[in-house]
């Protein structure tokens, strides 16, 4: 009886009309909580508003249970679950007082539409599965800009302490410079009238630190995006192919059942 409710229940959750449902609900909060910040909406509606956000908490906490119940130890091997349980567990502690914060945090409820829409789940699982790469980007990257930050301070240190003057005031600039906000004007072009030969010195950064690197960085995580692609594909394809060979077994079981019963009538017949 419990085997036969948790196929019910199961059925249910993984329907695409509850995966929409749960996506509608997502979208009403996250515009609920907007409406908040509007002074005049939540003096007059402010009773209509806690009275939603109760019912919209109701539908995820009874979805959390439900979860729970049916997938018991799976569901908190799930990362996508545990994200769930951590978003509605935040909602469903108290917002008064000192712990007013948690009201505020509600906003996070919208982060669950990263699991309800499967593109947006894609790229997220994209930037995850590519985090050892960038990783390795990151590390690169800080190489060279201790490397550029050194020889910075070294050549304009002293002329332009403001922006050179310490190693500190070195990176941040150029991360400024790596940003392309106001690098020309502000920083490059004030130094290079002082060091004409400075320019070397930006446009080598800007090509290593900007270009080839956030292109290097997209490039990792466009070529995970695909390998998870053709994952899914391919565990499309094989789940397709064992169900096919499923109903082909049925299908011969069925066809040898009916070849049994016709011989058996026949061997009737002939005895009759």
């Amino acid at each position: 009886m419990i085997k036969f409710v948790e196929h019910i229940l199961r059925n249910f959750l993984e329907s695409p009309r509850f995966q929409n449902f749960i996506t509608f609900i997502i979208i009403v909060n996250s515009i609920l909580i907007g409406l908040e910040t509007y002074p005049e909406v939540v003096k007059d509606y402010e009773a209509t508003i806690d009275a939603f956000d109760m019912v919209i908490l109701v539908c995820f906490t009874i979805e959390i249970v439900l979860k729970i119940f049916i997938y018991r130890k799976k569901f908190f091997t799930n990362g996508w679950d545990l994200f769930d349980f951590f978003v509605v567990g935040i909602s469903i502690l108290p917002a008064a007082g000192s712990f007013s914060i948690f009201r505020a945090l509600r906003i996070i409820r919208t982060l669950r539409l990263l699991k309800s829409l499967p593109k947006l789940r894609l790229i997220i699982e994209s930037l995850l599965h590519s985090l050892p790469s960038i990783g390795w980007i990151v590390v690169l990257l800080t190489i060279v800009y201790y490397i550029y930050a050194v020889v910075g301070y070294n050549l304009f240190a002293e002329d332009y302490p403001k922006y050179f003057g310490t190693l500190t005031n070195a990176l941040y600039t150029l991360f400024q410079i790596m940003t392309l906000e106001s690098w020309s004007s502000a920083i490059a072009r004030p130094i290079m009238d002082g060091v004409p030969y400075s320019a070397v010195y930006f446009v080598t950064f800007i090509l290593i630190a900007t270009y080839t690197t956030l292109n290097v960085f997209i490039a990792i995580v466009v070529n995970t995006m695909n390998q998870l692609a053709m994952q899914g594909m391919r565990e499309e394809e094989e789940h397709i192919k064992f169900f096919v060979a499923q109903q082909h077994k049925l299908l011969h079981k069925k066809l040898d059942n009916l070849q049994k019963e016709i011989t058996e009538l026949r061997a009737k017949n002939t005895s009759d």
